[in-house]
């Protein structure tokens, strides 16, 4: 049984698949000063057909919804479905993300906020994080800094990028490669799942007769692709850890296979949803993408989370007017008690 190249197809399907099938998700987030979040889902298909309980992130009949729909020069109808909602605080959110069902009901996510006082500004910071799905290597840790830029990049922006002078280049030295290193990260980041698993498997149950002192030195000599379509479930293993390894250690191995395989799952099925943030004040720094229209973006999908934690995050500041009116009469008290002195003398 080839269940590792069948593992790896997963992983292919995660970059080829994670955005087909169903509505489009976007996700606004309007934060306000006291830490209350207004949510704004908004849906849009090529059918009138929207199922609440199929959408990427929890909305229910609580929320306010409305429809409406657009027809394009070319006749092209487009539907929209629009989902409103107050939440007093993220716990709140929280608590919403711990009932979800929907398709990334296996997701852990949470939401973040902090308001800092500054004196002249206070600082706010909200976040969405999302757990790792496998032991897998973190795409910070394998990908250049340019290819992590496009490997994190909402699809809609690498399209408009695709759409600049400069996208050839672009694409031949960038996207084409990345996409073969992104097989390539897939393959080494299961490798690495599973020899963790071995070891961690031999630490809890000294049963387990396995020697480990050389196991996590092995995935350098992993050509990725040959190794995945190429060799079935034993030829894999022995080709890494030994001749006879899997077959001494088959019931072990197997399970553990299919551990990985469930977790690789989490990521294969994730629906992915573009996440916008707006925030008091001025905006301070963020790890998301600013599109055309000045918004703060970022694209969750089954890449994202495989093998590192996904946070989504953003910082903004307000001005303390009364802080600076209170300290301009202080500095002006101060200089008039000065000259006050200064003139007596």
């Amino acid at each position: 049984m080839k269940r590792f190249a069948f593992i790896f197809l997963l992983g292919i399907m995660i970059v080829l698949l994670s955005s087909c099938g169903g509505p489009d998700a976007l996700l606004i987030n309007i934060v306000h000063k006291d830490g209350s979040v207004t949510r704004k889902v908004i849906l849009t298909y090529t059918k009138d057909e929207f199922d609440l309980t199929d959408c990427q992130v929890p909305v229910d009949s609580t929320w306010n919804i409305t429809r409406s729909f657009d027809i394009s020069e070319k006749g092209d109808t487009t539907y929209t479905l629009t989902a409103v909602k107050d939440f007093e605080s993220v716990e709140e959110i929280n608590s919403m993300y711990s009932e979800y069902e929907g398709p990334n009901n296996r997701m852990n996510r949470k939401a973040l906020f902090d308001k800092k006082f500054r004196w002249f500004n206070t600082v706010y910071r909200y976040s969405e994080n999302i757990e790792k799905v496998i032991d897998g290597i973190p795409p910070e840790d394998f990908f250049t800094p340019d290819e992590l830029s496009f490997f994190f990049m909402p699809e809609k922006l690498v399209e408009a990028r695709l759409e600049e002078e400069d996208s050839t280049q672009i694409k031949e030295s960038i996207l084409e490669p990345l996409e073969e290193r992104t097989k390539e990260w897939l393959a080494r980041s299961l490798i690495n799942d599973l020899l963790i698993k071995i070891a961690d498997t031999v630490r809890l149950n000294t049963d387990v007769a396995i020697d480990t002192s050389e196991l996590l030195k092995v995935q350098d000599r992993i050509e990725a692709t040959d190794f995945f379509w190429e060799m079935d479930e034993e030829e894999s293993i022995d080709s890494l850890l030994g001749e006879g390894f899997y077959r001494r250690n088959k019931a072990v191995l197997e399970s553990l296979v299919e551990e990985v395989e469930n977790e690789f799952e989490v990521a294969f099925d994730a629906e992915s949803y573009i996440v916008q943030t707006s925030m008091p004040g001025d905006l301070m720094d963020t790890n998301g993408y600013i599109d055309d229209e000045g918004n703060v973006i970022w694209e969750m999908d089954g890449e994202v989370i495989l093998s590192a934690d996904y946070e989504m995050w953003v910082e903004s500041k307000t001005r303390n007017t009364w802080s600076w009116i209170v300290t301009g009469v202080f500095v002006l008290f101060v200089i008039g008690g000065l000259i006050i002195r200064v003139s007596r003398k």
